[in-house]
Parts: C-alpha cells; structure tokens; sequence
C-alpha cells in the first residue's frame, strides 16, 4: 500500500512490527523509545504506537523508561526447546532415587511462569500422588517451581510472574528456599490429599535448567532425602553436561 502520489510502497504493519523486535535482537536488552526510532528509520510517532501495540499483547515489557523483550516471546522460546536431553540426562537417576526413597519421583522445567512436568516414576505409589506428565502449574504453586525460581535474579522473578503473585511473600518463601541449600519444601497438611513434597534445582553453567522433586502420604524426613534430591541432581547436571 503507498501514500497517495508518492510511488512508494510502505512497509506492512507486521513489517514495521518486526523492525523494532529485531532492534531488541541487536540490542543489549533494553531501549529507550527515542533509541528504538533511531535503530528501524521508523518516525516517532510510529514507534510509539506499535511500541504499545507490542506491550498490551505481551511481544514487549515496559522497563522504565525504556522496554524490553517480553514474556510472550520468553514463553514461545522455551516451548520450543526440546527437552529430551534433559529427560536422557535424568531418567536413571529417578528412577534410582526412586528407589532408594520409595517415593514418587518428578522431573520439571520452568515455561512461562508455570511448572511444566517432565516425568514421574513412581511405580504403584504413584497413584497416591495426583500429579502427571505434561501437567503445568503455576510455578509458585510448586516445590519443584519455587526451587527453580530461587536461582533466578530477583527482577527475572519479577518479569515472570508480573502480576500473578504477591512477589514480596513469593521473595519472602524464595529466600528462605535459598537458606535451606535450595531445597523446597511443602508439608502434607492436606487432609485429603496429605501429600510432602520436597525439591531441589538441576544447575547448569548458566543457571537452574530443571527440577527434581519427590512426594509421599504424610511426613518426609528433610535431614534424610534432602542430601538424596541434591545428589540426585548433581548427577542429572553432569550427564546433561555431558550429553
């Protein structure tokens, strides 16, 4: 489509949509408004429009008093990882903790502001715990979701969650989470469900990749199956680094 007389065509909306995401992917991580017209040509009064197009549908975050990336566009790049090293990494090591707890055993990532589940190996006490494979909660519902959000940066916490969470309670129980050697812990005070959970971050070089968590009917004896989970994922960290 061109402006009436001028002979030129302008570029589409998704076209000029486009130039100021790739000005994000050339950039450091943040723009100021004024830094996002100079790197697309665009005029400013473009830029301010599509600019807050992009924010009300997530594509960009305000950051103020510039904007970055948003979580849209975090959650389709996490959806497009391909998680089968990680579950290589790990299978026989559940499948040993297991064992040596006899409780159900998880393996989860973070997608968005959810835990996304892996796997579970459990045997016939997995019944006793409702959980399943492919199921995604809110992380902060989760052990195995807290423990991964206490390695992020607080402001990473921050951009995730925005405002699902009452993020002082959420850094309260995340520090805590961190005082306790990364481990996460969730009593079975559920009359009918009645389940502990407990779990510990998978780290790689750049920070928690995953999770891994167990869960039983009543009690679990921190002292006991802490240094499990936290041996447990060391191992999956080396076999992922080693795959």
């Amino acid at each position: 489509m061109s402006e009436p007389g001028d002979g030129v065509a302008r570029p589409s909306v998704l076209a000029r949509a486009t130039l100021i995401l790739d000005a994000f992917a050339e950039s450091s991580g943040h723009l100021l408004l004024d830094e996002i017209t100079a790197l697309t040509g665009l005029p400013h009064s473009t830029t301010f429009r599509l600019v807050r197009q992009l924010v009300e549908h997530g594509w960009l975050e305000a950051d103020y008093p510039g904007y970055r990336l948003g979580g849209r566009l975090r959650e389709l790049g996490q959806s497009s990882v391909d998680h089968n090293e990680i579950r290589a990494a790990a299978a026989v090591a559940l499948n040993d903790l297991h064992l040596a707890t006899g409780m159900v055993v998880h393996l989860s990532v973070l997608h968005g502001a959810s835990s996304h589940y892996l796997d579970k190996v459990g045997g016939v006490a997995s019944r006793t715990v409702p959980s399943r494979v492919g199921a995604r909660i809110p992380a902060t519902s989760t052990v195995s979701g807290r423990a991964i959000l206490a390695q992020l940066p607080p402001e990473e916490v921050d951009a995730l969650l925005g405002g699902s969470a009452d993020l002082e309670a959420v850094h309260r129980d995340l520090a805590q989470v961190r005082s306790q050697r990364g481990v996460a812990v969730r009593p079975g005070r559920d009359p009918v469900i009645g389940v502990t959970s407990m779990a510990v971050p998978v780290l790689g070089p750049r920070g928690p990749i995953a999770a891994i968590s167990v869960g039983a009917k009543g009690l679990i004896q921190q002292s006991a199956v802490a240094p499990l989970l936290l041996h447990t994922a060391a191992v999956i960290a080396s076999r992922h680094a080693n795959l």
